[in-house]
């Protein structure tokens, strides 16, 4: 959520939007540098406090309280969805979350939440991660070849015959999620899934599709790169002209693990006032920095079935 580094420029434009207008917490936290890990709001003054690791304040910024959620976890076919506090709980490293808040503010009273309803700009976001997931085949492909044969019309007077060809490759997928992740649970997030090339069987392919994180869900992908060719002949007198082309099915198995990867904010409202504030947040991609321990995987597997319209030959008779 943060860049690596924020300019001058950009600090100096957010400085002067504080003191003049409120502005939204995702605004505020995309020009902030990365050693900024966790962020009060004080109520009161209706600001945005940011603190570095260490504990020292950073700055105070004017806070955009208005109930508007961009992100809603309805959107069908997006890459990410809202973080449930549900789901958080089953991350490897939502212990390292809690453990932070328990260091910084106290183990007092408090509620913990994320996508709070009155601050909704200042979510938690679980998305597919931008990376093509990468498929693999498992066992060998079972394949059969057939001739297929195409007539052509004559065109004009002096015998010459034109028939449509098709070449090329095509694929489709039908896979089903054989193991859901622990989040972004029943959401359907759009996602690329790479396939390798097999020798003599399968170009390398990437197809795009959407994907239903629910055990059993099944869903399909296809891929078509087939071109039509014309092939002129010259027709004797009397004989029918033909093209004869090689067509190769394939049906591969296929398996991949689906990234889910958790970013954004962890809230923990306390009942009494701790270290000048009730309500404090942790920033997720901070705190636990190994993306692995912020992830869960969805385990997919199914079919892919490959055809490809090979060489072809002319032949009259």
């Amino acid at each position: 959520m943060f860049n690596s580094y924020a300019t001058i420029s950009a600090l100096l434009v957010v400085s002067l939007a504080a003191r003049i207008q409120a502005i939204p917490f995702a605004g505020l936290t995309s020009a902030l540098p990365r050693d900024v890990t966790h962020i009060a709001l004080d109520e009161r003054s209706h600001e945005y406090v940011a603190f570095k690791r260490d504990g020292s304040l950073y700055g105070r910024y004017s806070a955009d309280m208005a109930d508007f959620d961009i992100r809603p976890r309805d959107t069908p076919a997006s890459t990410c969805t809202n973080l449930t506090i549900d789901e958080a709980k089953t991350l490897g490293g939502w212990n390292t979350i809690v453990k932070y808040a328990d260091d910084k503010w106290g183990t007092g009273s408090r509620k913990i939440v994320v996508n709070p309803k009155d601050y909704p700009s200042s979510g938690a976001l679980v998305c597919i991660t931008d990376q093509n997931v990468k498929a693999t085949f498992t066992g060998s492909p079972t394949c059969q070849s057939n001739k297929v044969t195409t007539s052509g019309q004559i065109t004009g007077t002096n015998g010459t015959v034109s028939i449509a060809v098709a070449q090329g490759f095509t694929a489709t997928a039908s896979l089903v999620v054989s193991k859901a992740a622990t989040i972004g649970v029943s959401d359907t997030l759009s996602a690329k899934i790479n396939f390798p090339e097999v020798a003599e069987v399968s170009e390398s392919v990437t197809l795009s599709t959407s994907i239903t994180n629910t055990q059993t869900s099944g869903f399909d992908s296809s891929h078509n790169d087939v071109s039509t060719v014309t092939v002129v002949m010259n027709a004797p007198k009397g004989e029918t002209c033909n093209a004869i082309t090689s067509v190769t099915t394939c049906t591969l198995q296929a398996t991949g693990r689906v990234q889910y990867l958790a970013s954004g904010w962890v809230w923990f409202n306390y009942d009494d006032k701790t270290h000048g504030h009730y309500k404090w947040s942790v920033n997720i991609e901070s705190a636990v920095t190994n993306a692995d321990d912020r992830s869960s995987y969805a385990e997919i597997k199914g079919s892919v079935e490959a055809t490809t319209h090979a060489s072809y030959k002319g032949k009259c008779a």
